[in-house]
Formats: structure tokens, sequence, C-alpha cells
């Protein structure tokens, strides 16, 4: 990654040449095909097209006054969307308490918290920080969208891809609230963690999909049916949601920050929480599988064929005892069963020929033409190839695909 010099007046480590909220906007500055508008310090935004990348660096709490410092309109306006809507003031109850509550949560994960106050300082939210960058963010999008969120997965390698290498394909499904607030964070952090890519919403700081840079790729998918099914069958553990202080989305971030490879995370995944169910899918170049997780227990799905795994919403491990509902009919909870039915027929079909385009193509694929896209809440859509560390990244409705390589922003 070439380095940015700028001719000025150099104050506390900052150039500034056009100040926008403490942030230094710059321009005619290109990244591979992303331009630099804005510097903070370590921390820098780039623009690939419509879409955002964010790149930090230090510890946490610089990486959090960088963040805050380079998004803060848009971290404001969030909070003010959410904290305007009645619907979820009346489901969260006191704020004041939610923030409390939050605190709490964050104040377990001290790397996290860090990020949190760093966020506080440089973007004027203060403790509103909390409300604004952590988990009650989806809780919002939910309550101003009525649609159920799902999401569905597939990866194909060696004999399913042109080269053998391993692609991913991500649906995310949420809605379409906020959906043009999606971008990628790379967090470069100092302590000796590997450098993670966390692919969400601004001011998310969770994570719901991750690359980091030794190419491991996570994501997770609603698993609530399939545990709301195993505990009315009295067949969930006895530790169930016994800490309020757990947060499956932070459980996430630190998997992806500590584990260079499938095998590494296959050792820290026995020491992590959840306190919902979940389907967390994995991938590096060597292959992929799924962890169905439940408070106190998960089991490793392993793919359905050599070479191809897809995921959509249900637990699928026959270890689990549960019923798998008929493709398409009324207990098949957002048409779960028929999305990952489509598009094992689809890469079936293509053995042999699938490339990161043709995942596009697959992804995109309406629910009702054979595929897994829901044209009226589908939030966003990712391609993955873990070797080669690039992204494409498509807000639908907003812009389309989208390439980034991240080796330009992870440091080396």
């Amino acid at each position: 990654m070439f380095l940015l010099f700028i001719v000025g007046i150099f104050l506390l480590g900052i150039c500034p040449v056009t100040a926008i909220n403490g942030a230094n906007i710059t321009d005619n500055s290109y990244n591979g095909t992303g331009r630099l508008i804005a510097t903070y310090g370590d921390g820098k935004l780039y623009q690939y097209g419509s879409l955002n990348v964010v790149e930090l660096h230090g510890n946490y709490r610089e990486m959090g006054r960088q963040y805050g410092a380079l998004r803060k309109d848009l971290l404001n306006d969030i909070y003010n969307q959410m904290t305007k809507n009645s619907a979820l003031v009346f489901a969260a109850g006191n704020l004041t308490s939610r923030e409390e509550d939050e605190k709490q949560i964050y104040a377990a994960y001290p790397n996290y918290n860090e990020i949190m106050l760093g966020i506080s300082e440089t973007s004027g939210l203060g403790d509103k920080t909390y409300l604004t960058c952590s988990m009650i963010q989806l809780f919002y999008i939910l309550i101003s969208d009525p649609s159920y969120g799902q999401c569905s997965f597939d990866a194909a390698w060696g004999p399913y891809t042109t080269n053998s290498e391993l692609v991913v394909g991500r649906n995310f499904d949420l809605s379409h609230v906020m959906s043009n607030y999606s971008e990628i964070v790379v967090y470069n952090p100092d302590d000796g963690s590997i450098p993670v890519a966390n692919i969400g919403y601004v001011g998310s700081v969770y994570m719901t999909s991750g690359l980091n840079r030794e190419g491991l790729f996570l994501s997770k998918n609603d698993g609530d049916e399939s545990y709301g099914e195993l505990k009315s069958l009295n067949k969930t553990s006895n530790n169930t949601e016994s800490s309020k202080n757990i947060d499956t989305y932070l459980e996430l971030f630190q998997l992806t920050q500590k584990s260079a490879n499938i095998t590494q995370l296959d050792e820290n995944f026995a020491n992590a929480n959840t306190t919902i169910g979940s389907i967390i899918n994995v991938a590096d170049n060597t292959g992929s599988f799924s962890y169905e997780w439940i408070p106190g227990k998960y089991v490793k799905r392993a793919p359905q064929d050599k070479g191809l795994l897809v995921a959509t919403n249900n637990f699928l491990d026959p270890s689990w005892g549960l019923k798998i509902p008929f493709p398409g009919n009324s207990n098949d909870v957002g048409q779960s069963i028929l999305r990952m039915d489509n598009v094992l027929i689809m890469s079936m079909k293509n053995k042999g020929n699938i490339t990161p385009e043709f995942m596009m193509q697959m992804m995109s694929t309406p629910v009702s033409d054979g595929g897994p896209f829901f044209p009226t809440y589908t939030t966003s859509q990712m391609v993955v190839v873990p070797h080669d560390l690039k992204i494409w990244f498509e807000v639908p409705r907003h812009y389309n695909w989208t390439e980034v390589d991240l080796k330009n922003h992870f440091d080396a």
C-alpha cells in the first residue's frame, strides 16, 4: 500500500486539507479503484463507486476515534432515526436503561468497548454511541420493516469451480431499511491479532459477516426457528441464556480476529458462547462447513457434496432430530428450504463452471425463478474469494456489484 504525503500544516499528526467534522478531505487520491476521500489520523475513508470502505489502524481506542471522526454525520443521523422510531422506543423500553445494558455487554469485551469509547469521543455521540453502534441497530431495522430476516449462503470449491478455488456467495436478508448505509470497515489492530474486514452497516461494532487477512470468512444466518423447535421438544441444554453479557455478534468478531484458518477456528469455537440460535457459515480456501449453534451446544454440519455447502435458516444435521419442512409450504418459514434447494440445484447443474461472476448471477436470481434472492427485502449481497482476499458487494436498489481488493486495505 502506498503512503500519501501532503505538504501542509501538521497538528497532532493530522494533515489538514479541508476539514469536515475533524476528518481531512483529500482529492484525486486512489487506492486501486478506490478513491481516498478523507483521513483522520491513520484512518482512511475510500469510495469504490457508491460503496464506502473505511480503513483503520492502531489500538482499539485510536481505531474508534478514527471511525467516529470519519463517519460522524452518518452516525448521528442513524441515532436520530432510531430514537424517533416510536416502535423501537416502545419495544426497547427506556432507552437510557437499554444504553446501560449495552454498556455492560461491551464491558465484557474490552477491545470492542475501547472502539465504542473512541467513537464516542470524536462523533459527538458520547454514551449514545452504545445505542447507535450495538446490536440494537439490527433490532431497529427489524422493527422498522415487518419483513422477517433471512439469509442464504453458498460455498463452492474443488470440482465445482473452474479453478478449484473456493467462491462464497452470501445474501444478507434483513430489510431495505438502512441498506444504503452498508459499508466495509477494515480493522488493523496493533495488538498482534489478525486484521479483519467487517461487512455490515455504518456504525456496526459487531459482526454478521467478516473476512480476515488470512482468508477466513465467517457469516451468520438466523437459526432461531430451529432453536425454537428444539426448545419445544425439550432438546436444549440447561446451559441457556444464563449470562446477559454474552453477545453472539461480538463472539464472531473475536473468532475472526483470533483464527487464521478453519482448523484454528474449530479450536477457538469450543470456547465461544451464544444466547440465540444461529448458523455460522465458515470458509477458507480449503473448504467450508456450518456450525449449527444454540446456547450450550453446537454441531459442525458437513457440506452437502464434496466441494459444495449451502445454508439458509434450518438446522440440517440429523443429530438434532428435527423434521425438515417441505420446500415452500406453510411450515417452510422464510422459504428457507426452498431457497436452499434452489441454490443446490443451480450449483449442481453448473458443477465445474462456477466463477465469482456466476456466483453473483446465482445469488441474484429471485426465489420465484429458482434462486435465493428476495426482491422485497434482500439488504445486501456479497461474493468472496478468500484466497485472493477479494469481495464483490452489491446493495440492491442502490448500486450494482462492486469489486474491492482487500489486500489494499490490510496491513502486511
